[in-house]
C-alpha cells in the first residue's frame, strides 16, 4: 500500500500500531498494523509521520529527557501524567519487568514503572526500526497526543480523562474544528474495528497526530527548543502544532 497523504499520526494500541491519515480532500483513513515494519512499509513515501513514542533515549544517569520535563510542565498538573518516565536504552532488551526494573534502576538510579515497561515493546520496535534505517529517522517525529490537544486549544491541556465520556467529548470537539465531520467519522472508524483492536481514545489520538502534523514540520515547533541528540544520534525532542 503506496499513499499520496504526505503527513500520517501514529500512535501505539492493543493490537499494534494504529495510523490516520487524509486520503482526499474530505476523507480520513484509519488503518492498523501488527509491527512498525510493516507500518513503516506502507508509508515509506511520505514526509512526516508523527509518532507517540519515545524516539531517542538515554544510556544512563539520572536526568530525565529534557523533551519529557518540558512536555510535563506545558500539560501542567492536569495532564504531566500522561508523559510516563522514559527508559534507558539497555531495559528494553529485558524479557521479564523485573530484570527490565533491574537494569533501568542500575543504569538511571529509578526503577522503571509497570505503564512503561507495558509500552517498552513498541519503543524497542521503533528505536530498532530508527537505528537502522537512515531514510525513517528523517520522518518519524516523536509527538504526543495531549501535547497537540493542548497546543491546539490555545495552550490549554485537557480537563478530562481521555477514557471517560467527557475526555472523549472534549477531544472529539477540539478535532471537530479541523474537521466538520468529525463525529460521523469517529462512529465509522468505531464499526470498521472491534473493541479488542482499538479504543476510541487510540482513535482520536492517532487523529489529532496527523492534524498536527498536516501543516508540515515548518508548522511545528519542538520541545524544547534547544533539544538534545542520544548516543545513536536520534534526536530527543517532541513536536507541537505551531498553529490554529
Amino acid at each position: 500500500m503506496k499513499i499520496s497523504t504526505p503527513f500520517i499520526g501514529v500512535d501505539g494500541c492493543s493490537s499494534g500500531w494504529v495510523s490516520s491519515y487524509k486520503e482526499d480532500q474530505n476523507k480520513w483513513k484509519f488503518s492498523l498494523f501488527p509491527t512498525i515494519d510493516r507500518l513503516w512499509n506502507a508509508f515509506s513515501n511520505v514526509k512526516l509521520i508523527m509518532i507517540d513514542i519515545p524516539i531517542g533515549l538515554r544510556d544512563k544517569g539520572n536526568e530525565p529527557r529534557l523533551c519529557d520535563r518540558g512536555a510535563r510542565k506545558f500539560l501542567t498538573r492536569t495532564r504531566s501524567s500522561s508523559v510516563f518516565p522514559t527508559p534507558c536504552r539497555a531495559s528494553l532488551y529485558a524479557d521479564f519487568y523485573m530484570i527490565a526494573n533491574q537494569i533501568n534502576r542500575k543504569m538511571t538510579g529509578k526503577g522503571l514503572s509497570k505503564q512503561t515497561w507495558n509500552i517498552s515493546g513498541k519503543i524497542k520496535e521503533v528505536d530498532i526500526l530508527l537505528r537502522n534505517n537512515s531514510e525513517a529517522r528523517q520522518v518519524f517525529i516523536e509527538s504526543h497526543p495531549e501535547l497537540c490537544f493542548a497546543a491546539l486549544s490555545n495552550s490549554t491541556p485537557m480537563k478530562h480523562y481521555k477514557k471517560n465520556e467527557d475526555g472523549i467529548k472534549e477531544r472529539l470537539l477540539v478535532i471537530e474544528y479541523f474537521c466538520k465531520d468529525s463525529k460521523q467519522i469517529l462512529n465509522e472508524v468505531i464499526l470498521q474495528f472491534s473493541k479488542r483492536e482499538l479504543s476510541v481514545d487510540d482513535i482520536l489520538d492517532a487523529w489529532v497526530l496527523a492534524i498536527s502534523g498536516s501543516k508540515g514540520i515548518s508548522n511545528l515547533r519542538f520541545l524544547p527548543d534547544n533539544f538534545e541528540y542520544d548516543s545513536e544520534g536520534l534526536p530527543m525532542r517532541m513536536a507541537i502544532p505551531n498553529f490554529r
